[in-house]
């Protein structure tokens, strides 16, 4: 096998170079010391360094913001070892002083089977990480938006179950004795008198129930009276006789006792998981588990059910769903769901109680 000329390796060499000058990222050649001698014009533009700099000597490391150096420094030794091409994020420094967003890939040179540099591109991502910051400030701003929207529900929820509770509960009430009374005024002979007024004590009677268990269900007092505990088991207890689905509720033995804000969210969580699985799961079976351990709050709730598909965990149009990850979002805690077909669905909900709140 003929080995290349000199002319023709120099040759190579200038069709390289005038091949990256044309480049728009900055394209750079390392010394086994991390001394630069190569860059491309757009590398010269984007730094602000002459030819006469890197001449004179300019190390990589200084391209960087201090707080950087040591971490590209051992990046550096890194690559050198690893002879594999790797990518990393820096604070790139002008000469100027301004800096710019850079991400740096990189990869052993290597002749005669030495390693004699570093050879890699510097690419500008000012306008990425700034639409990342941007992407992730909105986001942060609407779920903070959404978990204020849903502190805010919830006063409403118990505003309205307390007027419904006190304001119409104390006026069927009221009817309710009214009726008693007009009961005592009719003689027996009056049977269809008196068949209407039993009528409408059952419905008021009927009616009395409906606005218990609506006040309830907008804010179940035993939250606030008792905790989660009795509110959970409450729920269960209610959800089993008015769908028929069996549901088996396994709580630790000590009193689970969480703030306010944790125990509606898991209050809610628990309730909307419920309905889901009476709508769409076909279930006649759920089993639901309560406990704290190693400070981590877990709710796991397994029904029998036909499982939900996986196309629908993530559904932009699943709001329930979105709302219980939602819910957990400002404890710090997360949401899994698994469904097979057939084989049922799985939510399990955990909640650190060391977290600090964002709301």
């Amino acid at each position: 096998m003929n080995m290349p000329s000199r002319n023709e390796n120099s040759r190579c060499e200038n069709d390289f170079r005038e091949l990256v000058d044309h480049l728009p990222q900055t394209v750079f050649e390392l010394d086994i010391d991390g001394k630069c001698r190569f860059t491309n014009q757009y590398g010269y533009e984007t730094f602000g360094y002459s030819e006469e700099d890197i001449v004179k000597g300019v190390n990589f490391a200084q391209l960087f913001v201090p707080e950087d150096r040591k971490r590209v420094t051992e990046n550096v030794y890194h690559i050198l070892k690893s002879k594999k091409v790797e990518g990393y994020e820096y604070t790139a420094l002008r000469k100027d002083g301004s800096v710019f967003q850079a991400l740096i890939f990189s990869h052993p040179i290597r002749q005669n089977g030495l390693t004699s540099g570093l050879r890699g591109i510097v690419i500008d991502i000012t306008d990425r990480k700034l639409v990342e910051r941007e992407m992730k400030n909105s986001r942060d701003q609407l779920r903070n938006l959404s978990a204020h929207l849903q502190s805010i529900r919830e006063e409403e929820r118990a505003n309205i179950a307390r007027e419904i509770h006190d304001e119409l509960g104390q006026s069927m009430t009221a009817l309710k004795m009214d009726l008693n009374w007009l009961m005592k005024k009719v003689t027996p002979d009056q049977k269809t008198v008196i068949d209407k007024i039993e009528s409408m004590s059952q419905l008021i009677d009927s009616t009395i129930q409906t606005v218990r268990r609506i006040s309830t269900e907008l804010r179940p007092g035993l939250i606030d009276d008792l905790g989660l505990t009795a509110a959970v088991e409450w729920y269960c207890g209610e959800f089993q006789n008015r769908t028929g689905i069996s549901c088996n509720l396994k709580l630790c033995q000590e009193e689970i006792a969480l703030d306010q804000n944790r125990a509606i969210a898991i209050f809610r969580i628990f309730q909307e998981t419920l309905t889901n699985v009476a709508r769409h799961s076909f279930a006649t079976r759920v089993e639901a588990g309560l406990e704290i351990k190693d400070h981590i709050l877990n709710l796991n709730i397994r029904d029998n059910g036909v499982g939900i598909p996986e196309e629908k965990i993530f559904d932009p149009q699943s709001l329930g769903l979105i709302g219980v990850r939602e819910r957990v979002h400002p404890f710090g805690g997360r949401v899994d769901i698994q469904g097979s077909e057939n084989g049922g669905t799985i939510v399990q909900v955990t909640i650190p109680l060391d977290h600090k709140d964002i709301t």
